[in-house]
């Protein structure tokens, strides 16, 4: 049970820390990064219990699923042909540049694919892990993506529009 528990203990510390230091999607980046950190110092974590794995995923599903309403989905109406198109558009370089590293660095197609893939590091994964794709992979290169993101985007967007 010390493992776990440790498991627990260091990715709250990472979320907390990363947070304290306002950074974007802190509590999420933060505790990827210092369980990932505490991985390579071959601290021995042990598995992910499956308690975490399937209570996360049930929690991921409860807080997206939340945010639904009908105020939103009205709104969103208007939004609907662009959203449709931008987002078959991600969809699909995703999936060419998934396809393209999956040749290059030799993984199954699977796994290059949810690899590269716009989508949520947790969905991702998730899908990744239920098919049988290489998701240590997925998550890790999902890990990049998305923390590029939180972490650029803003000072990108804020020198396109100054």
């Amino acid at each position: 049970m010390k493992q776990p528990l440790q498991l627990l203990a260091i990715g709250l510390a990472g979320a907390l820390a990363a947070d304290w230091l306002g950074i974007p999607a802190g509590l999420l980046i933060g505790a990827m990064l210092a369980v990932a950190i505490a991985t390579l110092a071959r601290l021995d974590l042990g598995k992910v219990p499956l308690l975490y794995d399937e209570g996360g995923k049930i929690l991921l599903g409860t807080v997206i699923g939340a945010t639904f309403n009908r105020r939103v989905l009205l709104q969103l109406g208007a939004l609907l042909p662009s959203a449709i198109a931008a987002t078959l558009a991600m969809i699909a370089i995703g999936l060419a540049l998934g396809w393209l590293l999956a040749k290059i660095a030799h993984l199954d197609i699977a796994t290059g694919l949810f690899s590269l893939t716009p989508g949520g590091i947790g969905e991702m994964v998730a899908v990744a892990q239920e098919i049988g794709a290489g998701a240590t992979v997925v998550a890790t290169l999902q890990f990049v993506r998305l923390s590029s993101v939180v972490l650029l985007a803003p000072a990108i967007i804020g020198w396109f529009f100054s």
